[in-house]
């Protein structure tokens, strides 16, 4: 049975980027797509047909954690089985992204890219690092010893993932904290720390996607072009980071799967 699927995309430009993955998307893996417009555009050409999410806000950059509370709030009134996080410099190139969910989440409530179990307390891992002065409020918070480590991009959370957050004792207190995360000088994406570590904390089994995708969904460089028809190739479903530029071979390539030859 296909699960009910929703893409949750945060962006804050709605530029022809925001309209070549929401085609990625609707070619390789048609399910409803929600936009949190994190920079208060209120539409355009661009956006036209994708839902804006009405908790949207402005947040700053790499502390876009409250998107995920409101986006959570939100798909509690909704039946969906699995919410995704994408981004504009995501490219799907492969069909059967919802199969695969559909196989890998019954046997876990959280897929993470690029999942690292308990980072160790000297890491210099940037997210890690930048949390280290707010790090014994949020243990003390999720009433847990350590943290794990994952990449934002392509996160996938169950349906009860996201009741058991909003069910959390601590919820109002971790509400609290997200927005707080939001002033200078406090941590970068925290996302990448708060959710592997979280699904732990509320007694939900955690897995990462297959080895093979690590090196498809990454923080740099850039994907080349060999690198994005090598991964449509060997059927991976999406790529990261892909750059945002008309005249990039790898953007070009992208956009060709879109075009009507392909459809």
């Amino acid at each position: 049975m296909t699960p009910r699927l929703c893409f949750l995309l945060l962006d804050h430009k709605g530029d022809e980027y925001f309209h070549d993955l929401v085609a990625g998307l609707r070619r390789f893996c048609p399910a409803d797509i929600v936009w949190y417009d994190a920079g208060r555009i209120g539409g355009n050409r661009y956006t036209d047909g994708v839902p804006r999410l009405a908790a949207s806000r402005p947040l700053e950059y790499a502390k876009e954690a409250p998107f995920f509370l409101d986006a959570f709030e939100w798909a509690a009134q909704h039946d969906y089985d699995y919410l995704v996080n994408v981004e504009t410099d995501m490219a799907f190139v492969n069909h059967g992204y919802a199969d695969f969910l559909a196989r890998t989440m019954a046997e876990c409530d959280y897929l993470a890219p690029r999942l690292e179990p308990h980072t160790p307390r000297t890491s210099r891992w940037r997210p890690y690092r930048s949390l280290r002065g707010e790090l014994p409020e949020l243990l003390g918070l999720l009433g847990i010893g350590h943290t794990h480590r994952a990449f934002n991009p392509g996160q996938v959370f169950s349906r009860a993932f996201v009741r058991a957050v909003l069910d959390a004792p601590f919820y109002g207190r971790l509400r609290d904290f997200v927005e707080r995360n939001q002033q200078p000088g406090n941590s970068y994406s925290l996302p990448e720390v708060l959710m592997p570590t979280m699904a732990e904390a509320l007694g939900l089994k955690l897995a990462g996607y297959p080895a093979r995708h690590d090196a498809y969904n990454r923080y740099r460089p850039y994907h080349a072009l060999k690198s994005v028809e090598r991964a449509a190739a060997e059927g991976v479903h999406f790529v990261h980071p892909v750059r945002r530029d008309p005249d990039h071979p790898a953007r070009r390539f992208v956009r060709s799967l879109t075009s009507p030859v392909h459809s």
